[in-house]
């Protein structure tokens, strides 16, 4: 089956690389950078160069092997990723990459390549909206080089885009982990005014700002040509739009400097606009799709706009500027959002435990998010639900109780003298890999816990369901925090001194 396969394909690279090969010769070595596009037949994911990205994101979709030798896969956001050309009229698909074009129409084999017509295995479908087509056929078209990895199950395509056509994010001193971490001194200096002038260009119109790389300098203005449209969305995602609110605010106190204003007002009515009627936020807003839009704790997105819009409802720090009439806005939005929290707290055998990492926007039921983040109880993203809880100036008895229910059940999900560290491990794909093992003193947390065992609980891209970390698939492992220190950061410091004040007769820390 598989010399088949290699045969079949061999005529289509064959008739491909007469059709293009004069497009060709404009892209040569000397001009162009080398570049890789994966696909795993059992994931819902594409990677480029490394790095992971959802095949369509936003959604499930994962790529087929059609009768076990030909791979199709939705290439919209791999086209996107690769600085190429892609249209779709509801009919035919078009994609134009190095001067190559490739047009396919639904429901036939006949494609036209640079203008000449061409047989391709099979005919573009739709499914779930998304035009699938012969992976392997388009992007040979287009000039790549075609290999098929069995013990994978990974089809990959090397190809050459002109050198800096992709973009890649400059990398800074003030990025996203450490520009809300500077000396109160900093904030008025040149150097944060250039950073807020990077802040305010990359902002979208719509008021919020997309998703930024840990690492990238926050005062660079992206180069939106190059930069990946549907990676341009607004979002609260990776604490994006609330970290950028927070640096704005203390900038503008510390310099004085008014023309941060309008930019600030802006990023408060995109969160007052986006939050649903059940006091939720989605992750991913107005533009929205897929599980971006469900209420989404994860990553703390909901607990970071509740903090910024409880300032700006007091009219603290850089806020201090806001109307009367906008603080009182955000006072309404905090309300609303604090009952969901208290509604939503997850109640198993009559005890409230935490809360879930995400909940469907309409029904408000437990949901997961990526395909490896699964419906549960999350022993990370609670804490912040807790810290937001603790905020709260002469909380009542609900939201008393409400903390120290959660304190309580996280206390009961403490893996004691355990912790999880990485160690080289030259045999595997990254160098390293994570295990567990025992420290005394030292405690973990599962991340994820199951709604129905308060187990905890693991998964890997394909969205299985494992009981035990050692189950993950390595990528995962190696990628992905499944255990988290949280809880016991908010034990030693900020829930003793808040009890103490609040809730003095009772301490579940102590039980």
């Amino acid at each position: 089956m598989r010399n088949k396969h290699l045969a079949l394909a061999s005529l289509c690279a064959a008739a491909s690389m007469i059709a293009i090969a004069q497009a060709q010769e404009a892209v040569t070595w000397e001009n162009s950078d080398l570049h890789t596009v994966s696909l795993i037949m059992s994931e819902p994911m594409m990677k480029v160069d490394g790095g992971y990205h959802e095949l369509i994101d936003g959604l499930y979709l994962k790529p087929k092997l059609v009768d076990k030798k030909i791979v199709t896969a939705p290439l919209r956001d791999i086209m996107d990723e690769l600085d190429g050309g892609y249209s779709f009229d509801g009919n035919t698909v078009k994609y134009e990459l190095n001067g190559n074009i490739v047009s396919m129409t639904l429901g036939t084999k006949d494609a036209l390549v640079n203008g000449e017509k061409l047989e391709a295995p099979l005919a573009p479908e739709l499914v779930d909206d998304a035009v699938y087509v012969p992976f392997r056929f388009v992007f040979e078209a287009l000039g790549g080089k075609y290999s098929w990895n069995s013990k994978r199950g990974m089809a990959e395509i090397t190809l050459l885009r002109p050198s800096g056509s992709i973009y890649s994010a400059p990398k800074g001193e003030i990025t996203r982990k450490t520009i809300l971490k500077q000396d109160a001194d900093w904030y008025g200096s040149d150097a944060a005014i250039k950073v807020a002038k990077g802040i305010m260009a990359n902002q979208n119109p719509d008021g919020g700002w997309f998703k930024l790389g840990s690492s990238d300098d926050m005062a660079a203005i992206v180069d939106r040509d190059k930069f990946p449209t549907y990676r341009q969305k607004s979002t609260i995602d990776n604490n994006a739009t609330s970290y950028q609110l927070i640096a704005l605010g203390r900038i503008l106190k510390a310099s004085g400097d008014t023309s941060i204003e309008p930019s600030i007002l802006k990023g408060i009515n995109y969160l007052l606009d986006g939050q649903y009627e059940n006091g939720g936020w989605p992750q991913f807003f107005p533009v929205t799709v897929g599980y971006h839009k469900h209420v989404t704790f994860n990553d703390n997105a909901i607990s970071n706009v509740l903090g910024v819009l409880e300032d700006v409802a007091a009219k603290k720090g850089g806020f201090a500027f806001v109307s009367d009439e906008l603080a009182q806005k955000a006072d309404t939005a905090v309300k609303k959002g604090l009952k969901l929290i208290l509604d939503q707290q997850v109640v198993v055998d009559g005890k409230k435990t935490g809360w879930c990492a995400q909940y469907t926007f309409d029904t408000l039921k437990c949901v997961k998010g990526r395909s490896y983040e699964l419906a549960s109880i999350s022993g990370g993203e609670s804490v912040n639900v807790i810290k937001f809880l603790m905020s709260i100036d002469q909380p009542d008895k609900e939201v008393i109780t409400a903390v120290n229910s959660a304190v309580s059940f996280l206390k009961s999900q403490e893996i004691k003298n355990k912790k999880m560290v990485k160690v080289n491990d030259v045999s595997t794909e990254f160098g390293q890999k994570r295990v567990v093992i025992d420290k005394e003193g030292s405690s973990i947390w599962p991340r994820f816990i199951n709604l129905e065992t308060l187990k905890p609980l693991f998964s890997n891209r394909q969205g299985d369901k494992f009981d035990r970390f050692e189950d993950v698939s390595y990528e995962r492992a190696i990628k992905y925090s499944w255990y988290v220190t949280d809880p016991g950061k908010i034990f030693a410091k900020g829930y003793p001194e808040w009890q103490a004040k609040y809730s003095p007769d009772h301490n579940p820390l102590e039980q």
